[in-house]
């Protein structure tokens, strides 16, 4: 008998209707047990060797501590040792390469991007561990990335449940509701007075993906349990998104979904049996 917890029936008009009218979505079981339980070991392996400082020095860069993050926000500089963003994630396991043709993160995207035809970008992971301190600023994700579009999706897939204790992210229905030249770069830090009252705690259990548009409002608190609180967090960009910065990721610009047959010849190529 099937387990009803991790059973996948895909809604693509309800994801899309709260998806657009909302500019987030929710989607619990988006990844399925054994997938998340290969995360966690893989990130716990990090996580040991960063602590260990084991990890390989062109993987070591890519990780960042609260000290080291919290000097460039508004919310104020914390003086903390743990792990708070991990880049470049398929580059340190294969369980985060494999990520990117899933099918069941990749049905959700079709739904919202209404297109077979959209491309990854990067994959990283925001950690709030016991005994860290720093909020996550308000912002809007947009102006970090730079493409000629805002048709983009941020994708967090929960590696542990996000709950108004530990963390979870907060968002504010709607503020995707602007027009790509009224996002500001200083959006990345937005003060206080400029968020609107409206604001909803994103809470769901492990292996849940939250999708939200890359021009809504979000931040979070600090997480305040003794318990981890992981989210590996994907962007996907749209056929009309590309990207206007020099800088480029592991595994950028694959559409895993596409049905060209260079592409299609691309994705074998590149994951093999997980095309």
């Amino acid at each position: 008998m099937n387990n009803p917890t991790t059973e996948w029936t895909p809604d693509p008009d309800n994801w899309r209707r709260r998806y657009e009218e909302d500019g987030y979505l929710v989607v619990e079981n988006a990844v399925e047990p054994a997938l998340l339980e290969r995360m966690r070991m893989a990130l716990e392996r990090i996580e040991r060797e960063v602590a260990e400082d084991t990890l390989p020095p062109h993987l070591r860069r890519w990780v960042a501590l609260e000290r080291d993050r919290t000097r460039w926000q508004s919310t104020g500089e914390v003086d903390s040792d743990t792990i708070s963003n991990i880049m470049e994630l398929p580059l340190f396991d294969p369980v985060f390469r494999d990520l990117i043709p899933y099918g069941r993160v990749l049905d959700i995207l079709e739904a919202l991007f209404r297109t077979t035809e959209f491309a990854f970008h990067n994959y990283k992971c925001i950690c709030k561990m016991p005994g860290g301190k720093a909020a996550f600023q308000w912002h809007r994700d947009l102006p970090y990335l730079q493409h000629t579009s805002p048709n983009l999706i941020t994708c967090m897939l929960c590696v542990d449940a996000m709950t108004s204790e530990n963390g979870a992210t907060v968002v504010c229905p709607g503020t995707h509701r602007i027009a790509h030249e009224d996002v500001q770069p200083g959006d990345t830090d937005l003060p206080e007075a400029d968020v609107p009252p409206e604001r909803l705690t994103v809470t769901c259990p492990a292996g849940s993906a939250v999708l939200f548009h890359v021009s809504l409002i979000h931040g979070g608190p600090p997480n305040r349990t003794q318990t981890k609180r992981r989210n590996v967090i994907g962007i996907w960009s749209g056929p009309d998104a590309h990207p206007t910065t020099p800088n480029r990721y592991a595994y950028m610009g694959v559409l895993p979904r596409s049905t060209a047959p260079t592409r299609r010849k691309q994705i074998a190529m590149t994951f093999g049996g997980h095309a």
